[in-house]
Order: structure tokens, then sequence, then C-alpha cells
């Protein structure tokens, strides 16, 4: 079988008008750099070599959809979670109700960007045995899995009872 990897890129058409809030959010709240733009598009360069790609254009706004389960959800993850989540809430992102089943004591933040996409907010050191099915002692794939579920259930609800 061939061997694949997630690449270091990302990109997404979003509307025109969510422009400025779009680079006040990279650049300012989340402290990425912009390293080429164009009438059409803006490449962010965030740490550990991670670029997302926003192109511009006449198209409608998908935010209900990009925060629906059906979504690609991406991870970011931060060395003062709690810090970055005040920053994030306080710019006036959406906040996400959803466990991550993890452990309690472990911060993080589910959250809608500027531009539609989502995010999980976890913290650098975060093992993520939840992924890896590994934490000794527990299950703790199977409860997250439990406690996952149900949440996108009831978002999928909610969703639904918007339409």
């Amino acid at each position: 079988m061939a061997k694949i990897i997630i690449g270091n890129a990302s990109a997404i058409t979003v509307p025109r008008k969510d422009r400025e809030s779009i680079r006040k959010f990279y650049s300012d709240v989340l402290g990425g750099k912009l390293v080429k733009e164009d009438n059409d598009k803006d490449i962010y360069h965030l740490d550990y070599e991670f670029y997302i790609l926003f192109r511009y254009a006449d198209v409608p706004d998908e935010t209900e959809f990009l925060s629906s389960p059906r979504a690609l959800w991406l991870q970011i993850k931060s060395d003062n979670v709690e810090e970055l989540s005040r920053k994030i809430i306080d710019f006036g992102a959406k906040k996400l109700d959803i466990p991550s089943g993890l452990p309690e004591s472990v911060p993080y933040l589910y959250f809608q960007a500027p531009g539609g996409q989502v995010f999980q907010l976890l913290p650098i050191d975060e093992n993520q045995s939840y992924y890896k099915g590994t934490l000794e002692g527990k299950n703790t794939e199977k409860e997250a899995e439990v406690l996952k579920e149900n949440a996108l259930s009831e978002l999928a609800s909610k969703h639904q009872q918007k339409k």
C-alpha cells in the first residue's frame, strides 16, 4: 500500500466580505504572518511550517455547514490555551460546545474562525492518547467516542432544526 502523510498546507475559498476579519484574526489573534497576497488570495504562515491559503470569491457563506458534523475540523495547539482561548472569544469567534473526550484537566476550545473554519485548540504538549487509543489503565478511546458521538448527534439535531 502507498504511504501517505498530511501535508503542511490547507486552502479554502471564502466570501470576499470576510477578508478583513480573516486578516485580523489570523494575524492579530493567531500570530500568523501574511506571506503572500493579491486581489484574490492571502496566504498565512503559522508556526511549525503550516500554511493556510484563503481564496476570496463571490461564493455563498457556508459558515453554517462548516460547523456541522459533516465538516472537516482542524486542530491547532498553543503553549497557553487559556490565554489564546480568551483572545479568540474576545475577538468574536464562535465558541462551539463539543466535548473533547480528553481528561477534564486538559484545557481545550472548539471554535469557528472568521471564514468559517472550525478548530480544536489544545495544549502543545497534549499527547492525545485518545487518538492513539493508549491511555494506560483506561479505555479512554471508548469513553471519548461516546462523548463525541453524543455531542455530534446533538449538533446534528440542532442543525436539522434550523433548516
